[in-house]
């Protein structure tokens, strides 16, 4: 019988992180089928209280655990906080644990809350993407009863290759991280892209799965996916774009806007969207700005065309997946795992990616962009009817192929070989 407990470190309960929504799904697909999930994440104190009341209105007991932790300002003064939250750790607090195995009193309180929870329910197997987990699980009391696993969600988040630490607090110890993955019991990387990745740069072998087929389909009323209505979208009058922002090629979308200014643009902000980022488009006059949101569907019963011009080292890429699931043409460029997420549907774009070189600030130096190719193909979908219910009906078969390949139950089988394995 499986019992997994997932850390989740996104900042909040419904943030716009894929990963996050992918994370949250395994779990669901799991218990879907009959196995005992938890998950430790970190929510701010008003959506403690939503979430509570929402499982309440369903009728499901939220069983709200309520707790107290010791806690240390920046003044040194000690106080005992009532915990249904907590805020992060120090980064500075994480790499000294990291290599010096010391506990600042702050750091001292989140591994007893993470190990007191492992204790408490007694998993088989405890799933992260975070360097604190995996290293107070190396150590754990009940270490022999649990396999640990990593998610590879960003080629940041390794500790090695052009690309180690090139996201603010991710891979904060390359030494003492690379020895904690080669520790693990498994290692799941989320697309082909970051497999090739971690053998190249690390010959770390790891495996290979999508995320759970429910991370892009939609949630009827009981919170079950569903398979998503197909939209027709012909004539619809925007292209959008989630998440703008340097690494996502925020300069291509401008140079698109620029250079199109008969097309209307729509994006959607999202985590990496940074005030200065979104300061470059509110001049634009064809270019709409929106604030993040928790239903995509808002997105796809909105826009003709989805671009994903990313420049860095996409992981998957799931608005991808989910717009061509939903009959949304996308026009993507060929960085990381894009191709994989697109099924190789076309339209596929080669960029200039970046290449781990930083800035001053630490943010990726963004190569220039033949922004000729982005152009032709835009306008062509956006102003050629014919091109467009081509490249749907296309988009909408092929989707569908790939859907019914996948295996629903291909993480459980997973978890499951690891405890046949002696």
């Amino acid at each position: 019988m499986l019992r997994v407990l997932l850390v989740q470190t996104a900042q909040g309960l419904n943030p716009s992180s894929g990963g996050f929504k992918a994370n949250a799904n395994v779990l669901r697909s799991l218990a879907a089928h009959g196995y005992e999930t938890a998950q430790i994440c970190y929510g701010h104190e008003q959506e403690i209280e939503l979430h509570v009341k929402k499982a309440e209105d369903k009728g499901i007991n939220p069983d709200l655990a309520e707790s107290s932790m010791v806690a240390v300002d920046l003044r040194g003064i000690v106080h005992e906080l009532f915990v249904k939250c907590f805020t992060d750790e120090y980064k500075e607090d994480t790499r000294v644990y990291l290599e010096r195995n010391e506990l600042s009193q702050r750091m001292q309180s989140l591994v007893k809350l993470f190990s007191d929870h492992i204790t408490e329910f007694q998993p088989t197997h405890v799933v992260f993407n975070d360097p604190i987990t995996m290293k107070l699980t190396a150590t754990h009391p009940q270490r022999a009863t649990f396999k640990r696993i990593n998610i590879i969600h960003t080629a940041e988040q390794l500790p090695f290759g052009p690309f180690a630490a090139g996201v603010d607090g991710h891979c904060m110890s390359p030494a003492v991280e690379d020895a904690l993955l080669r520790d693990l019991d498994g290692i799941w990387s989320v697309s082909k892209a970051i497999q090739k990745y971690a053998l190249t740069y690390g010959q770390l072998e790891t495996t290979f799965l999508i995320h759970p087929i429910a991370t892009y389909l939609d949630k009827d009323a009981s919170g079950m996916a569903v398979l998503p209505p197909v939209r027709n979208n012909i004539d619809k009058i925007e292209v959008g774009m989630v998440n703008p922002c340097a690494q996502k090629g925020l300069s291509i979308l401008i140079g698109l806007a620029r250079n199109l200014p008969h097309i209307k643009f729509v994006v959607w902000k999202s985590w990496g969207s940074r005030r200065d980022h979104l300061a470059q488009l509110e001049d634009i006059p064809n270019i709409q700005i929106e604030p993040t949101t928790k239903d995509t569907n808002e997105i796809w019963d909105r826009i003709k065309l989805l671009i994903a011009p990313s420049l860095w080292y996409e992981a998957w890429g799931i608005v991808v997946t989910e717009a061509q699931l939903r009959g949304i043409p996308v026009v993507a460029s060929n960085a990381g795992g894009l191709p994989e997420a697109k099924m190789h549907i076309p339209y596929i774009i080669p960029v200039n990616a970046v290449t781990g070189e930083r800035e001053a600030n630490g943010d990726y130096v963004i190569p220039d962009q033949n922004i000729a190719p982005w152009v032709e193909t835009v306008n062509k979908i956006m102003t050629d009817r014919d091109e467009y219910r081509a490249l749907q009906e296309q988009t909408v078969t092929k989707s569908a192929e790939w859907l019914r390949a996948q295996d629903p139950r291909g993480h459980e089988k997973w978890f499951l070989s690891m405890m046949d394995a002696k």
